[in-house]
């Protein structure tokens, strides 16, 4: 069977210019909360909001998702995205600001949700690693290309040219959301399976961006010395894009537990390296093995999960799994700040280690489960 349809890839493409649309406020957005009078601290709870939502939305979108059908929760996704984007250009104070931002993390929890049960939908057993592989490095490029498209726009158009363009990704995503056909066979039939396969995915996926929110919060303070600190950034980005597809072929083929542990071991690595990196070489290797870690454990972890759990609980377990995702990135970002900054990434580099630790104990017992007697 093959996996990139017609279908397949033209998800994938709204999926990376819905995730544009979001990603081109990025850089920008925090100087556009200034810019109509809000203070630095509303301009973090503007930031912070949007993920909030979506952590709060998710699980109940991946249960309506798994009864009505996929179709349905990625029009709406989307279609919230698109209100939203077009109502940035309108908010003139803070609060108003912030019921957009609410109002498109519901959307993006929305679109992820069903956009990613889609994806498992749509990839044969056999290489849903691959599949998540090439929607991981989607959304890298996006990452990697939009927020600095997002810039040079503001820069140019001010922030009004900034906000057309959100709305002008979120427009063409949608249009090619409504030419994606159901992947739910018979969703009214779906009853909610049994989530238990989800649980061991979801921790793992938390511990590991736990130190992907320190990084993001912490790293222009901890790196402020070393000259072009920003380009860890792009390293990691490159390193990322560049492995994804054929780590997710291997695991595949050698399976999706085979990949995982290595991939924590490689980010622990990475978090020690930055952890002692006071030249500009260590800070780009250590980006390299950060990029490379996390395009194992995230594709491989996800493949997993969709292994795991039942097809009728498929798009709850995503759910799930993606609010922990965020979720890891909002609790490093706050609480590695109660700890010395020399500490953080050290600290990230054992919470890394006690995951593998976790991983490696769960599945053992998971394969030679004990001998009643």
């Amino acid at each position: 069977m093959s996996l990139y349809t017609r279908s397949f890839l033209v998800l994938l493409v709204s999926i990376s210019l819905c995730f544009s649309s979001f990603y081109v406020l990025l850089p920008t957005l925090p100087l556009y909360v200034q810019h109509i009078g809000g203070t630095q601290e509303e301009a973090g709870i503007v930031v912070g909001i949007l993920t909030l939502s979506a952590v709060l939305f998710r699980p109940y979108f991946g249960r309506v998702t798994d009864r009505k059908g996929r179709r349905p929760m990625l029009l709406a996704g989307v279609f919230l995205v698109l209100v939203s984007s077009a109502l940035y250009g309108l908010a003139s104070d803070v609060v108003a600001l912030i019921l957009v931002r609410i109002i498109h993390g519901t959307g993006i929890a929305a679109f992820t949700t069903a956009s990613l049960a889609m994806i498992a939908d749509m990839s044969p057993s056999s290489r849903r690693g691959e599949a998540f592989g090439a929607f991981g490095m989607a959304a890298m490029i996006t990452l990697s290309a939009a927020p600095a498209a997002g810039t040079w726009v503001a820069d140019h158009y001010l922030f009004r040219g900034m906000f057309l363009m959100t709305v002008a990704l979120a427009a063409l995503s949608s249009v090619l959301c409504l030419t994606v056909r159901e992947t739910l066979v018979h969703p009214k039939q779906a009853t909610g399976g049994s989530l238990e396969g989800t649980y061991l995915p979801s921790v793992i996926i938390m511990l590991c961006t736990i130190t992907f929110g320190a990084i993001v919060a912490f790293l222009p303070f901890f790196a402020e010395n070393i000259p072009d600190f920003g380009l860890y950034y792009t390293a990691y980005a490159l390193a990322s894009v560049a492995v994804r597809l054929p780590l997710g072929r291997i695991s595949d083929r050698v399976g999706h537990t085979r990949i995982i542990l290595p991939g924590m071991l490689v980010l622990s690595a990475a978090l020690a390296l930055l952890s002692q990196s006071r030249a500009f070489w260590m800070l780009m290797v250590s980006g390299v093995l950060y990029g490379v870690g996390f395009s194992s454990v995230y594709p491989s972890l996800t493949a997993l999960l969709v292994e795991r759990v039942r097809d009728d609980a498929r798009a709850r377990g995503l759910a799930w799994f993606t609010a922990s995702f965020d979720l890891g990135i909002t609790v490093g970002s706050f609480a590695f700040g109660f700890i010395p900054l020399g500490m953080i990434y050290p600290a990230g580099a054992l919470i890394v280690l006690g995951g593998a630790g976790l991983f490696l104990a769960v599945e053992f017992v998971r394969v030679h489960p004990r001998s009643p007697g």
